[in-house]
């Protein structure tokens, strides 16, 4: 998920050496206009659901990994986050 998504500028806000296996936390991604509710509504649309940030001084998104989550979920939600980010740069 870390790795997936820093290839397409969104990186995790903690270091992974302190990464919980619980939640992971996100950092809008630098100089684009990017709106948290648009790509909220996205995912949500495409049947996953993620959270604002909340503990955070920066604007920040999580998405949990804990439950019934497998592989194949983490890679389909990585493809609907490309998807999402590469529509921004039209």
């Amino acid at each position: 998920l870390r790795d997936r998504l820093a290839g397409i500028g969104l990186y995790a806000y903690i270091e992974e050496a302190k990464q919980s296996p619980i939640i992971t936390t996100f950092l809008f991604p630098e100089g684009q206009h990017f709106s948290f509710a648009d790509f909220y509504a996205y995912v949500k649309e495409r049947g996953f659901v993620i959270y604002p940030g909340k503990l955070t001084d920066v604007d920040t998104f999580r998405i949990g990994n804990i439950g019934e989550i497998y592989e194949e979920d983490i890679e389909q939600l990585c493809g609907i986050i490309e998807e999402y980010m590469g529509g921004m740069k039209r």
